[in-house]
């Protein structure tokens, strides 16, 4: 099977990179696999391309007949996407989704880059007049509840020969929007990243951060609203009555929306809270080792399958985390999980005191998790679901759902077209004098098309 695979790469700072190149590392071994980059930058990973030749994206087209499959790693950044999308809508393909709610993904592509009608184009495609109704209210800096309910998933749906993303919520979600998907469940993988050691010194790496006598309680990842780092600074602050030698370490950066240093300068917490800003891959994971506690909190979340936890429950870790649907497949037996609910203050330090002073049960948990992810998440394994996956989509018949859209006829098109237009200027059924003209035009082309089939024979 020859492929080529559209994903972003290290160096870039995105957890997506690290995912599709401890994939790859496996898929390689069953299949010949070229990767089709973005402009700007050249991948880091050794491994990657002694295995596989990289091109960019701009040289596809011309070599699109070479493939047997193309496959898509799409999330929720167009910094990182972007340039894959109106691909894929040319040239269909397996898509690994890694977030059902896009939203933020097609505001990048259109809005902030000041293509209004671009984005209105995608709300009336997946939504029709309401889709224009609530995109105008984004628009004018009132829809902060439009993105979640307007997921805008459905044309990468629409353009995919098949569909994978990492959790049942996620699947069951894509099914409801588009019950003839071709949609498969397939677990993350964990691995480590490229060029880790085989051994890390926990104690030196203590030491080198000033913690080594402290408890430690660490989050990891990129940090946004929906980690809800001041709910976790909160209770921190009030762990410190309890534990006053604590440290609170956060690995990673924050949005520029987001203003974590501040949160921690407002709370006092300047000297006990850790901010290490963005890290490598290596670095990144090496910190891991650190933590007595981990905290991985997400609400609300957009559908995809956090990969950070799955990280610290296979090195042993243990970790809170949010009861969100997206990590329902993991059990509680190798994780403390706690509600997004009113209570969820209280319960973080609820639990954070009953683990911190339990730590046969921290290392019980710990020892779960590790073994849990060892059995669901083996990467090897993981790749050949990928692989059978994708020879069942290249075995199949099916079509995208766009071609199959396509295959009712020209007519059917033109006629759901023009009453998706109608209806974004107000037009309902009931606009009898409105409509008549309308259908009056395109049964004239239906009939002229008819004349020339009939002179053409």
């Amino acid at each position: 099977m020859h492929i080529a695979f559209f994903t972003p790469l290290t160096p870039l700072q995105t957890a997506l990179a690290d995912h599709s190149e401890g994939l790859l590392s496996h898929l390689t071994e069953y299949a010949e696999i070229d990767l089709f980059i973005d402009d700007g930058y050249q991948p880091a990973n050794p491994l990657v391309l002694a295995r596989s030749a990289v091109y960019n994206y701009h040289e596809f087209p011309a070599r699109a007949e070479d493939y047997d499959l193309v496959v898509y790693v799409m999330g929720d950044n167009a910094d990182f996407h972007g340039y894959m999308y109106e691909i894929l809508q040319r040239y269909p393909g397996a898509v690994i989704l890694h977030d059902v709610v896009l939203h933020h993904f097609i505001v990048g592509l259109t809005l902030a880059r000041g293509d209004v009608e671009g984005y209105l184009r995608e709300m009336r495609y997946a939504y029709g007049k309401k889709g224009v109704e609530a995109a105008q209210r984004v628009i004018a800096g009132r829809g902060d509840d439009v993105y979640a309910t307007y997921p805008l998933v459905e044309r990468v749906l629409d353009a995919s020969l098949g569909v994978i993303v990492h959790n049942h919520f996620a699947k069951r979600d894509l099914l409801a929007r588009r019950p003839n998907a071709k949609v498969a469940c397939i677990n993350y993988h964990f691995y480590l990243p490229y060029g880790f050691p085989d051994q890390v010194d926990a104690t030196a790496l203590r030491a080198q951060l000033g913690v080594k006598d402290r408890f430690v309680l660490a989050t990891f990842g990129l940090f946004i609203p929906d980690k809800r780092i001041d709910v976790c600074l909160r209770v921190f602050s009030r762990f410190l009555d309890t534990h006053p030698d604590a440290t609170y370490l956060l690995v990673g950066s924050h949005s520029p929306y987001y203003d974590v240093p501040g949160m921690i300068r407002s709370s006092g917490l300047e000297g006990k809270v850790i901010l290490t800003g963005w890290t490598d891959p290596v670095s990144f994971v090496k910190y891991m080792f650190v933590p007595d506690i981990a905290i991985h909190l997400r609400y609300p979340h957009i559908g995809g399958t956090l990969y950070t936890p799955i990280r610290l429950l296979g090195l042993g870790v243990p970790t809170i985390l949010s009861d969100i649907e997206t990590l329902a497949e993991i059990s509680e037996g190798c994780c403390a999980k706690i509600a997004p609910d009113m209570y969820e203050e209280q319960t973080l330090l609820v639990t954070l005191e009953y683990l911190a002073t339990h730590e046969d049960v921290r290392r019980k948990m710990g020892e779960n998790g590790r073994q849990f992810i060892r059995k669901n998440h083996n990467c090897a394994a993981i790749a050949r679901q990928y692989i059978d996956f994708f020879e069942e989509v290249l075995g199949s018949s099916l079509k995208p759902l766009t071609q199959m859209q396509e295959s009712v006829g020209w007519e059917t098109q033109l006629v759901r077209e023009s009453a998706a237009i109608l209806a974004t200027w107000g037009i309902t059924d009931k606009d009898d004098r409105l409509l008549w003209p309308v259908a009056a035009a395109i049964a004239s082309l239906k009939g002229q098309s008819r004349k020339c089939v009939d002179r053409a024979l």
